[in-house]
């Protein structure tokens, strides 16, 4: 100890020290190591808050910090304008039913003066935006046409979820809603405050989506919206769950140009969804040119003619030609004959989307379709999660047509039922789901990218995109 700097000499020394001992930067240490302490006691308890300007803050509603008199101010003059909010959609009575709007209505700014008073108020906002039960909400609109895909959808979910150990029947709260805000947001408002719902799903008409992401945001709660185009809301709260296409059009553009191509022609049946190509138009730098032509699937003449309008476009591109279809397999192979038969010196590359695959495309082989291209949200079906019961056949890379067409439907069921099963458990709470599960790197099965995030910066799903290429009687991942 006698050699010891901190031992009992070296304090002996200090004190007969004549000058004196600056002890501010020590207590400058002490206290930041204090304040760092007591910042984030337990759970990270910021909020983020529209007020009503459509300002967005964050408050910390962590009850012992250094700066919960400036917090607690902050809190009553923000939050409780983004409660109320979220409480109009509700009837009086179902408001009476609830506590804490009376004594919230009670609290001042005047209230945080008082120490163990503003540690009260954090602790409970916090509780409110906390609170929640191992329930989650669905807001769908009335059965229609797409009553296939939506039962496909919620049953993928009810499979996932039992598989977690959540029984679908107390879990899942369904609300068939009319396609208005008006009734949307209702619906929404009671699923938050009336259920306490870990998590809201739904979006599928843009009115509902639009009613969630409002809702989501005033009351901090999470919510997946299933749509490919309805704006997210304004917090972090909401995140998309919809296969991108901006991954389709990025993946198949690039294969493009990889291979030499400067000009394209796209070719489709006329009233065609062309999503897809227009996020690939919308591509900065592509260096692509693009020309078009339509034609109706049930008359050969008309598929004839957009075909052969294009055929000098195709004679004089520059670079490799090729030509982009989006149709089905049966078409796919007409368009090809009538192509590679008008211009057989032509080294076209012939490209298309996920209707192109099918055994149908590859046997028998076809020439003029070795080395062709597509793209599609789905690899080796051998690799897809447990809970899809895929037929597959010889071929990894073919199942039944039966399979193929309930597949996409079924991997948005398992991505919702993943993520609601996350929501629900009651290790996290309400406010806090969202930003825990956007820090998520894949981790539920092989199938999502597990080298990606959950959600992206713009709290959109990953999603994988696979690029095809046609080879003898078969199709290999490239």
């Amino acid at each position: 100890m006698a050699n010891n700097s901190r031992g009992p000499s070296a304090m002996n020394a200090a004190r007969n020290n004549s000058r004196p001992v600056n002890l501010v930067p020590l207590y400058s240490v002490i206290f930041s190591i204090l304040f760092a302490a007591c910042s984030f006691i337990g759970v990270n308890r910021q909020v983020e808050v529209v007020l009503a300007t459509s300002e967005i803050v964050r408050v910390d509603l962590t009850p012992r910090h250094y700066r919960a008199l400036e917090h607690c101010q902050m809190a009553v003059a923000s939050i409780p304008h983004s409660l109320f909010a979220s409480l109009a959609p509700l009837t009086p009575a179902q408001r009476a039913l609830l506590k804490w709007p009376a004594q919230l209505a009670t609290v001042t700014a005047h209230d945080c003066n008082s120490f163990q008073k503003r540690g009260e108020i954090l602790d409970d906002f916090d509780g409110l935006f906390s609170s929640k039960s191992p329930r989650i909400g669905i807001i769908l609109p009335p059965a229609s046409e797409n009553k296939a895909a939506l039962d496909l959808i919620i049953a993928q979910m009810r499979k996932d979820l039992l598989a977690e150990g959540f029984h679908s029947k107390d879990t899942l709260i369904i609300r068939r809603i009319e396609k208005n805000k008006t009734d949307a947001l209702k619906a929404a408002a009671e699923l938050v405050h009336m259920d306490r719902v870990s998590l809201l799903i739904g979006g599928l008409h843009p009115s509902h989506a639009a009613a969630i992401v409002q809702i989501a945001d005033q009351s901090q709660t999470p919510a997946l919206i299933i749509s490919a185009n309805a704006p997210l809301g304004r917090t972090k709260q909401t995140m998309r769950v919809y296969p991108p296409l901006k991954r389709l059009a990025i993946r198949l553009t690039t294969a493009l140009q990889e291979k030499d191509v400067h000009d394209v022609v796209v070719v489709y049946p006329n009233n065609s969804n062309l999503e897809l190509f227009n996020l690939m138009k919308q591509l900065n730098g592509a260096g692509l040119r693009y020309s078009q032509a339509s034609y109706n699937s049930s008359d050969a003449a008309s598929i004839l003619a957009a075909i052969k309008s294009q055929t000098a476009k195709i004679a004089a591109a520059q670079g490799r030609p090729a030509v982009l279809i989006f149709d089905n397999f049966r078409m796919v192979r007409h368009i090809v004959n009538i192509a590679t038969t008008a211009l057989p010196t032509s080294n076209i590359l012939f490209a298309g989307n996920q209707q192109w695959r099918s055994p149908a495309l590859v046997m028998p082989r076809d020439e003029a379709l070795q080395g062709a291209i597509f793209v599609d949200f789905i690899g080796s079906y051998r690799n897809l999660p447990d809970t899809l019961e895929t037929p597959i056949s010889d071929n990894d890379y073919f199942t039944t047509a039966e399979a193929a067409s309930r597949l996409d439907y079924q991997i948005i069921g398992h991505r919702l039922g993943s993520l609601a099963a996350e929501a629900a458990h009651w290790g996290t709470n309400r406010h806090e789901i969202a930003n825990r599960i956007q820090g998520f790197k894949n981790k539920w099965d092989l199938y999502f990218p597990s080298s990606e995030l959950a959600f992206d910066s713009q709290r959109e799903s990953s999603w994988p995109v696979f690029l095809f290429g046609v080879t003898d009687n078969t199709i290999k991942e490239l």
